[in-house]
């Protein structure tokens, strides 16, 4: 069975490979999505309005595939919201202080109190804990418009 395992996991990766080289390579116009380099720039963010946070790499196939929805995201959400990419490569402090363990990690931050980050759950509800808040690798557009709007409704 161990003989099987290797090869099948080879050809795996290669078919991975090759999917990527004749994907669609159209360059996506990410100028809206903020890159963070520091927690403050993501505080001073949260003063102005909610911010969507995307954490990833800019390798992770994952994370390229979502980039166009929160580009699109950003674009619509100019004036109402912020949206953020947090590369765990460039600002592995950031990305430690969410507890990331998988890549993408997505999630809606409301406001930032006294006590710490108020999350936008999936049910619409704020929520002090992250972990009701996230979404794991590829998220529809609608379901994130959805809870930043709630983001919004909640901030106002």
């Amino acid at each position: 069975m161990n003989k099987i395992i290797l090869p099948v996991v080879a050809i795996i990766a290669v078919l991975f490979m090759v999917v990527g080289l004749i994907g669609d390579n159209k360059a996506v116009d990410d100028s809206a999505i903020i890159t963070a380099a520091n927690m403050q720039q993501l505080n001073d963010a949260l003063a102005e309005g909610p911010v969507l946070i995307e954490i990833g790499t800019d390798s992770c196939p994952a994370c390229i595939a979502q980039k166009p929805i929160m580009a699109d995201i950003a674009n619509d959400y100019e004036d109402k919201a912020t949206v953020m990419f947090i590369n765990t490569e460039k600002t592995r402090a950031i990305a430690a202080s969410f507890n990331v363990y998988t890549i993408p990690d997505i999630f809606v931050i409301a406001e930032n109190s006294d006590e710490g980050y108020i999350y936008m759950g999936a049910d619409g509800q704020a929520t002090m804990d992250r972990n009701k808040a996230r979404y794991i690798g590829i998220t529809a557009r609608k379901t994130l418009t959805d809870i930043l709007d709630a983001a919004i409704e909640y901030r106002q």
